[in-house]
Formats: C-alpha cells, structure tokens, sequence
C-alpha cells in the first residue's frame, strides 16, 4: 500500500496547495492550514485498479476512518501521509477514531496519574526524617537566624498587599510523603514538637519578626 506519495506530483494533478502555519525547515511536522483531497485512485493498464503488496496484518474490526496528513521531506518537497484504521489493532483503531482534542487529555491526565502514582508506589509508607515535624519547625528556627529573606516572600508580600491573594507555595504539597505524614514526630527534638504541621518554611509575614525568640509552641511569640 503506498501511503507516502510526492505531493508536488499529487499538486499538479489536483491544482490545490497546502498553505504552512510554520516554516518547512525547521523540521517536525507543521499544521497545514488548507488540506489538499486524497489522492485519486490508480489503475493497471487493463483498468483494474492497482493494488500494493502489504507486509503487515490488516485488521478487519468495523472502523473505516482515514487520516491525511501533509509532512515536509527534504528542503523543497511534502509527502502526503496517510493512516488507515485496517492497520491498526482493535484498541488503536477505536482510540484514533476520536478527535485528538479529546483524546488528548485524556491521555495526559493518564500519564500524569501513571508517573505520580505508579511510579513512587515504592514510596509509599516510608517517612523521611528530614519532613517530619520536629525537622520542619527546626528548620524555620535555622532560616530565622539565619535570617534568610528570599525574594519569593518579598514577590508574595506585595501580591497580598494588593488584595486577596491565593498562594499556590503556603498551601499546596511540597513533597511527596505528605499524605502519611500528617502525625509524624521525631523524638531526639522535643524541643521543637508541634501537634500538627505548621508552615515548612518562612512565609513573608515573619520576616519583620525574625530576632524574636522562638517559642516552644511553633510560632514566635
């Protein structure tokens, strides 16, 4: 089955161009925002029509869709690339029988369950040290005398100042153990046990406190 055929010889025949949305040489695969009509059938001499040999299985299971394609080869020249539905097994065939705008999403979202679920299924139970609470509240007493002040709670600061404003960095997990961490405590610093978890780091609010002694209860005084 020939799929590819040279689209400057199918252009002469059909008199129709394909106009690019994006230059043909920086390569891939640009849309075209007017699409020629398949090519036309072919024929033997007698007037049968031609047919390929095939090297691979055609699938008999009730789709029929066909999707044409113009892609750039070489520097000066466009191939007319065509997809069949036979050439595909039953569940590549009742996938690609969608519009690519729904099934798109969809397989993102997949992949995005696949990598943040499957992937650290290994993880699962396991409680570093270094995010329980005692660690976490340490950790601000160190930034405090430190005094650290990066520019993300200054950027903050003046975003609040402005109205309400919802930070995405106070309030959504920043690390992959927070589910089963929530009553996680670490005996060798009882100095700094909280009930609960508090802020992981310096929010903008305390940096006008930050030489005031640290209170035992998490929050200074």
């Amino acid at each position: 089955m020939a799929l590819l055929l040279r689209a400057a010889r199918c252009r002469t025949a059909l008199g129709v161009r394909g106009v690019s949305s994006s230059s043909v040489r920086l390569g891939g695969m640009p849309p075209f925002l007017h699409m020629p009509p398949p090519p036309p059938p072919e024929f033997e001499p007698d007037g049968t029509p031609k047919k390929y040999p095939l090297h691979q299985p055609v699938w008999d299971h009730g789709y029929d869709w066909e999707h044409w394609t113009l892609m750039p080869a070489g520097i000066f020249h466009t191939v007319y690339y065509g997809e069949f539905a036979q050439d595909y097994p039953p569940y590549w065939a009742w996938l690609q029988s969608f519009p690519v705008w729904v099934v798109s999403p969809i397989m993102i979202t997949l992949a995005i369950v696949f990598m943040m679920i499957f992937q650290n299924a290994g993880s699962i139970g396991i409680r570093p040290k270094r995010y329980t609470i005692e660690w976490m509240q340490a950790n601000r007493e160190r930034e405090r005398q430190e005094n650290t002040n990066p520019v993300t709670r200054y950027l903050d600061r003046r975003r609040t100042e402005r109205g309400g404003t919802w930070i995405a960095q106070y309030n959504l997990p920043w690390h992959p153990y927070w589910v089963w961490m929530r009553d996680s405590h670490d005996p060798d610093y009882p100095e700094f046990y909280l009930p609960k978890p508090g802020h992981p780091h310096l929010h903008y609010e305390d940096t006008k406190r930050m030489n005031i002694p640290f209170s035992t209860e998490g929050e200074p005084e």
